[in-house]
């Protein structure tokens, strides 16, 4: 999504105003809509994209299995174009398990970020080593236990361990294996990794209700 898109913009109970460009959303801190979609598989594992090398922020950290802003018309069934333009997975948005929509603020220095997250699950039983990933899109995709990751951001280990595929500089996605610690991840708040891997948890557990509630 180019930066400068239009965008919905909407007041703090998400009622629409009108439309933006997403930079002047950032810079003003106008509240828009974006869509997160985790990706988790049997039996204990979830989904981390390393973001790309380019991005304007972030970029090579572990974030969202896959995950983007919502453009100009959009409603979040829209999203699952994130999935398919990043990881190149094709799926329909009736296969995705609607968490919550959340509320999420970040201030920096540079930008002010509200953001309405549309936030769902999805079961996959693919191998990594079956996507086409997009080398314009990500750097690549890693798969960790989630109590492996519960633990990490309860301070309770230092590193986790993780296999997937990484970009190397044929841009040719190979597959890697190694270490990370909490700093190798975007900086969402603690609270709201917490949050997704005890969801996810629980689902891959059984708790697969309709709708399922986290």
């Amino acid at each position: 999504m180019s930066r400068d898109e239009l965008i919905d913009i909407y007041d703090q109970n998400m009622n629409l105003l009108g439309t933006a460009p997403r930079s002047q959303a950032h810079n003003e801190g106008l509240w828009h809509q974006t869509f997160h979609c985790w990706i988790v598989s049997q039996p204990d594992k979830i989904w981390f994209q390393r973001r790309g090398l380019h991005v304007a922020r972030h970029a090579c950290k572990l974030d969202i299995s896959s995950a983007g802003h919502l453009r100009s018309g959009e409603k979040p069934k829209d999203g699952t174009r994130e999935i398919k333009e990043e990881l190149g997975l094709d799926i329909s948005f009736n296969k995705l398990t609607k968490l919550f929509t959340g509320k999420k603020v970040t201030t920096r220095s540079e930008y002010i970020n509200r953001e309405f997250t549309a936030t769902y699950l999805y079961e996959t039983d693919k191998k990594l080593s079956e996507l086409d990933l997009n080398p314009q899109k990500v750097s690549g995709l890693f798969e960790i236990c989630i109590d492996d990751l519960i633990n990490l951001f309860n301070r309770k280990v230092n590193k986790v361990f993780a296999s997937g595929l990484l970009l190397n500089n044929k841009e040719i996605f190979e597959l890697k294996s190694g270490s990370f610690d909490i700093c190798d991840f975007t900086p969402h708040d603690t609270e709201y990794y917490l949050k997704i891997l005890n969801t996810a948890k629980r689902y891959l557990n059984g708790s697969k209700k309709t709708p399922f509630t986290y």
